[in-house]
């Protein structure tokens, strides 16, 4: 009898452990398909409508960025701190160059207080800082670099992640009828702040 009664506790237990298990089990898948679902501003979201984008100015006053009408828009999702968006620079400061109000560029960051580090790189476009979690979550901001471009009707149209290697900046030349330089070959030096 002592050892029925005690091999119905073992059973208990191990089938109290497997549930356990299990439950675990279904919140760690949860978990990880909310990480690769599509959220917008992923290339699943493309054909979106665009929401305004939320954060500060170079000078620090709050600031929601909406998008014209009659033009496109290209967003440069970018971080001071990344070696990518930094080697990815020579392509951005052409983008911008060759926009001349064929399309607008504003670039953005989490970060703030970059105006040191945009004038190291001689751009002066748009910039919003400290970019909201709403904005960041609508555009699927999870990593930089990311480019996305708005429609001159206000839709998502093209979202590109990573530096502009071989596919990416061949389809950013097509779109905008441009020639970018490519990739600079080294980090030309790190920010702090």
């Amino acid at each position: 009898m002592a050892v029925s009664y005690r091999r119905t506790i073992i059973h208990s237990i191990a089938l109290m452990l497997l549930a356990i298990s299990a439950g675990i089990n279904v919140l760690q898948a949860q978990r990880i398909r909310a990480l690769v679902s599509p959220v917008p501003g992923t290339p699943a979201a493309i054909g979106r409508m665009a929401l305004p984008v939320q954060g500060y100015s170079r000078f620090g006053e709050k600031r929601e960025f909406t998008f014209k009408r009659g033009r496109p828009t290209v967003l440069y999702f970018f971080s001071p701190t990344c070696v990518w968006c930094e080697r990815n620079w020579p392509n951005i400061q052409s983008l911008v160059s060759s926009s001349a109000g064929r399309y607008d560029v504003v670039l953005v960051s989490a970060s703030r207080e970059l105006d040191e580090y945009l004038r190291s790189r001689n751009l002066t476009v748009d910039v919003l800082e400290g970019i909201s979690e709403n904005s960041r979550q609508h555009f699927g901001l999870s990593a930089t670099p990311q480019t996305v471009v708005v429609s001159p009707e206000g839709i998502i149209s093209h979202v590109w992640s990573g530096a502009y290697t071989a596919r990416p900046k061949r389809q950013l030349e097509e779109l905008f009828a441009i020639s970018l330089p490519g990739l600079a070959g080294s980090v030309a030096g790190s920010y702090s702040k």
